[in-house]
């Protein structure tokens, strides 16, 4: 009887152990099929957060963009057409932000931080637009690429701290659903030892739900990281097309946008290979770009990051800037794909070039004026001294000028250095400079000169094309110059002593009647 009690002791535990593991095992089941379709949408809500703040910064871009082209544009036409678009970018910005704001409600004083520097900008932009109106143009590009390009950057930084509150949350929820997926299977390996010996059916079920919540949730921590890596690429800005490189096989894809950037609107017409995208770089540029690209897939770089020149369809190169990293790299650490944008900036070169001729130009001839001078009589020199070889300056003053200025008005003056500006243009050659370095003062650096000779037949040369007539304004002028000549080594070989040498010739020519040149003596 006792013996009977027992075994039905031991078979009520049995079966209360086998109806608990069932049990359990269903449990958990049951929490991997929860766990695997919530993971979607774990995963969807960073992925969404990164392309709204994406969004954001692409408009913004944009918007900075076409601010530039307005201030730059001489076409009434044009001109009010970018307002009309910047005036739809702006609306779009406010409604992004709208959006983050709600998405981010923790980061609300970051979101707050945007819309007023948002705000500011938009006022600069107005005065821009203002300055524009009133024919202000170098004003409007000064505040252009002071203040209101200060006030873009502080955008993109406070952008770029939204992002990274984004990218941690991100990062925690991920991290919470890796933690979860792995109590759960945990649990169900401890649970398959029960299972072995009274359900194999239902432990076959646990390892299968496994080995598919394991795939699933690697491809979906794979698409997160490539996605979050074509994300922060994408900061850099608007006007941007994106490229996909197979390192091993060549193969690279170019999408929609980098085509209407360089014109390749075709998908066929883009390049599918590395080599035919290296074709299509400037030839100065080429070992540049190269370089950058074998640096960061060798693994030397954090990052590939160059700026060149590319050839569009038309023909004309445009200046892109390329940015690029490795998303995957194989043991040895060599990079075997890599994803990037690449960017038109063409505007941007051109604003820049702008800016440094406004700086070593003179604003009336359009000559370099007296830094630009000095720093091009440096390289002058440095290169005659490397090459054992002679260089001749011609300080060069007009005569009669102060007259005509005086008789005619400064407008028929002006006009008339202009006019001589042309003229000394025309009588050296395309390897020297010649400079305003004052009112009615020019310097003539003349490169590889084997003797004095040379010097002197080119200083006649001016003097002779400036005894001719100006007609000016409807006025009859008549000047002529005084040259004075140094020459480098034999003079000095000092830069400062060059020039002062010169100048004293210049005052001996004056005292020898005026339309003439001379040479600098030790007597001087």
């Amino acid at each position: 009887m006792a013996q009977r009690k027992i075994s039905f002791l031991i078979a009520s535990v049995l079966l209360l152990i086998l109806i608990s593991m069932v049990g359990f095992g269903s449990a958990v089941v049951y929490s991997l099929s929860r766990w695997q379709s919530a993971i979607p949408d774990t995963y969807a809500r960073p992925l969404a957060a990164y392309k709204a703040i994406s969004d954001t910064h692409s408009d913004l871009a944009r918007l900075n963009s076409r601010t530039m082209e307005f201030v730059l544009a001489s076409n009434p036409a044009k001109s009010g057409q970018l307002q009309r678009t910047m005036q739809e970018l702006d609306e779009n910005l406010r409604e992004d932000v709208s959006l983050i704001k709600a998405e981010f409600s923790d980061t609300v004083h970051g979101i707050s931080m945007i819309e007023r520097a948002l705000d500011d900008w938009q006022a600069e932009r107005k005065q821009i637009a203002e300055l524009v109106r009133r024919g202000h143009r170098d004003q409007a590009l000064q505040l252009a690429t002071g203040p209101a390009a200060q006030t873009y950057s502080q955008l993109e930084t406070s952008l770029n701290a939204a992002l990274a509150s984004a990218h941690q949350r991100a990062e925690n929820l991920a991290e919470s659903a890796q933690s979860k997926s792995s109590r759960l299977i945990h649990l169900a390996w401890w649970l398959l030892a029960g299972l072995a010996v009274s359900n194999i059916l239902f432990g076959m079920l646990v390892i299968r739900r496994v080995g598919v919540t394991l795939v699933h949730d690697k491809q979906t921590t794979k698409m997160l990281y490539e996605s979050e890596q074509r994300l922060k690429l994408a900061l850099s800005g608007a006007d941007e097309g994106t490229w996909d490189l197979d390192i091993p096989s060549g193969k690279i894809n170019f999408d929609s946008l980098w085509g209407d950037i360089l014109g390749y609107s075709s998908e066929q017409e883009r390049p599918h290979y590395f080599d035919d995208w290296v074709a299509l770089i400037h030839t100065e540029d080429r070992d540049r770009v190269l370089k950058a690209m074998s640096d960061h897939v060798e693994g030397w770089t954090a990052e590939y990051k160059v700026e060149y020149r590319i050839r569009s369809r038309s023909g004309e190169m445009r200046w892109v800037l390329g940015h690029g990293r490795a998303v995957r790299r194989d043991q040895a650490g060599k990079a075997l794909r890599m994803v990037g944008v690449t960017r038109d900036i063409t505007l941007k070169k051109e604003v820049e070039d702008k800016i440094w001729n406004l700086a070593h130009s003179d604003f009336l001839t359009g000559l370099p004026n007296r830094p630009l001078f000095y720093d091009r009589l440096r390289q002058a020199i440095a290169q005659a001294k490397r090459h054992d070889q002679k260089l001749a300056l011609l300080f060069l003053d007009l005569d009669g000028f102060k007259l005509i200025n005086d008789r005619f008005g400064h407008d028929t003056g002006d006009a008339l250095l202009q006019e001589v500006a042309q003229r000394l243009r025309h009588n050296i050659r395309g390897e020297d400079t010649v400079a305003r370095t004052g009112g009615d003062e020019f310097i003539v650096i003349l490169n590889n000169v084997t003797h004095a000779g040379d010097a002197a037949i080119v200083a006649g040369k001016i003097i002779q094309a400036l005894t001719e007539q100006f007609i000016i304004h409807d006025h009859t002028c008549t000047i002529g110059g005084s040259i004075g000549i140094s020459i480098f080594p034999d003079d000095s070989d000092d830069m400062e002593a060059l020039v002062s040498h010169a100048d004293d010739a210049m005052y001996k020519a004056k005292e020898m009647g005026k339309n003439n040149y001379q040479f600098f003596s030790s007597g001087l």
